[in-house]
């Protein structure tokens, strides 16, 4: 065969390649494209334009949405911001709106519930009205009866289309109680009958000087968070503001009060609880943006009443209102340590028997996973317990500081045990040339917890605290199952039985390379 002919050969090929493609796979879903808009409803109708749209059905009021500056809003039965989702569903259905069968030649509408029974969507795009009436469901199949203003024709749509419009008016209504970005919030006021808090949002450079007022060992962590300002100054527990913030971004309405009683019959007088969220404004000038909300009394049917930033009142389960914090304690940061499990390295335990000399255990990460001297821990106890210390959190606070004879009461005075987490010692400086760098002090291992562990009080909580720090803490109860609280409590819950686990090689001294291990002396109270 000549080049030629091959050349033709290959550009005839290439030809009804690219016709295959173009017309055969492009063309195939232009024209399903195009077959499906022949089948709409309302042809030439896009959701963005739709202006307003009104429902109505025999059995109640009409309820009607307007779009306004980009937003939908409920404007009839009552005036109030409308759910945009819902909204927009319905703009989408009706734009789409298509059917699979046509009757040219209908019986009268009565006969498919299009008459008086049916249920009639009106709406607006461009400036033009349309009507939509909604009838029976079709004796086979999942469709419905419909049919358009103007035309004398009957449809048969989806019945999972047709539903769209069985929206009742509190159906469309925006059933969020506050808007708000919580990111944004910076500023925090709740109170609740003899209590009251008063928050505002740290930066990262205010925490780390916060932190810097306790001392190096005791500083905090310099990150972002929040502090209480009244009616006392101190870091706030951040995951109780989160948590909070969170909640109430998605506290949604159970139902609606149009004509809401007084505050005294609505139990607003004064409420259960009450928070004001205060965002910076947008743009420079501009006002604060603060949203409200107040919680009333329980009623029937375990309800409460709130108000927000409607003139109608909501109803939420009163079991929300559970999830609200009303005790000072519970904003009062509680966080005995925190760091990343992955950084820990070495662990003290020091544990002082009721009799007897103290005990100290040493423990380290290596290669093989943790080793411990001179007893061992149980397989996997000591990754549950990095896991625990890693953000260890109090649930509550026994007292800000006590004196010696009650810390000694609790077992804090000296502490049972004292649990010290390190991390990895930094690089040492490389050997300058001719120095072989041997007889230089290893430096020591960064001390990343450090935490002193007392009694447990009535089998309810366990009294703790953090070295450097005279707050006394009480951890849960069902941490005595997670961390070795004292001498006993290792030797019956977290010590390897005979013979399971082996020991190192050769005795590891404690962090720090002083073989002579001493509990913390005035640096951990």
């Amino acid at each position: 065969m000549s080049p030629r002919t091959t050349g033709i050969l290959v550009l005839i090929a290439a030809a009804l390649g690219a016709f295959v493609y173009f017309y055969e796979i492009r063309g195939a879903d232009s024209r399903k494209e195009a077959e499906e808009l022949k089948k709409r409803l309302f042809a030439g109708v896009e959701p963005g334009a739709i202006e307003w749209i009104a429902l109505k059905s025999p059995a109640g009021p009409e309820a009607r949405l307007e779009r306004r500056e980009g937003k939908w809003r409920l404007t009839a039965p009552v005036d109030f911001p409308a759910d945009t989702y819902a909204a927009d569903n319905l703009a989408s259905t009706l734009a789409t709106l298509s059917s699979e069968t046509i009757l040219e030649s209908p019986q009268p509408p009565e006969e498919y519930g299009l008459g008086d029974a049916a249920r009639v969507v009106r709406f607006s795009a461009g400036g033009k009205e349309y009507e939509l009436r909604l009838g029976k469901d079709t004796p086979v199949g999942g469709g419905a009866y419909a049919s358009v203003g103007g035309m004398t024709a009957v449809f048969d749509i989806a019945r999972y289309k047709a539903s769209t419009f069985d929206k009742k008016p509190d159906d469309l209504r925006d059933k969020r109680i506050l808007d708000f970005d919580k990111k944004a919030v910076s500023h925090i006021e709740a109170s609740w009958p003899g209590g009251r808090v008063v928050l505002d949002r740290e930066t990262v450079a205010s925490a780390g000087a916060a932190g810097a007022e306790k001392g190096a060992e005791a500083a905090e962590p310099a990150e972002a968070g929040w502090r209480l300002t009244a009616p006392i100054q101190g870091r706030a527990d951040s995951d109780t503001v989160e948590n909070l913030l969170t909640s109430l971004s998605f506290l949604r309405a159970e139902g609606f009060v149009d004509d809401p009683p007084d505050d005294a019959q609505a139990g607003l007088a004064p409420p259960a609880y009450e928070i004001a969220l205060t965002s910076p404004g947008e743009g420079e000038g501009a006002q604060p943006r603060v949203v409200r909300l107040a919680v009333g009394a329980e009623r029937p049917g375990a309800l409460r009443l709130v108000r927000g930033a409607q003139h109608s009142l909501y109803t939420i389960q009163a079991g929300r209102f559970e999830e609200l914090p009303r005790k000072l304690s519970a904003w009062r940061w509680k966080q005995l340590a925190r760091f990343a499990a992955a950084d820990a390295h070495a662990i003290d335990f020091f544990f002082q028997p009721p009799k007897g000399d103290p005990v100290v255990i040493h423990a380290e990460h290596g290669d093989t996973g943790w080793t411990s001297t001179p007893e061992a821990f149980a397989a996997g106890k000591l990754d549950g317990i990095v896991a625990e210390l890693s953000r260890l959190h109090a649930s509550d606070i026994a007292a800000d500081s006590m004196g010696e004879k009650e810390l000694r009461g609790l077992g804090l005075s000296p502490p049972n045990a004292i649990i010290t987490v390190f991390g990895k010692a930094p690089e040492a400086p490389a050997a300058k040339p001719g120095e072989s760098g041997e007889g230089e002090e290893k430096p020591a291992l960064p001390v990343l917890a450090e935490v002193q562990i007392g009694n447990i009080v009535g089998s309810e909580w366990i009294a703790a605290r953090a070295a450097g720090d005279p707050t006394v803490y009480e951890l849960p109860h069902a941490l005595a199952d997670q961390l070795p609280v004292s001498l006993d409590a290792f030797r019956n819950r977290f010590k390897a039985a005979e013979g399971e686990a082996a020991k190192p090689a050769e005795p590891a001294p404690p962090a720090g390379g002083n073989p002579d291990f001493l509990p913390p002396g005035d640096e951990s109270p």
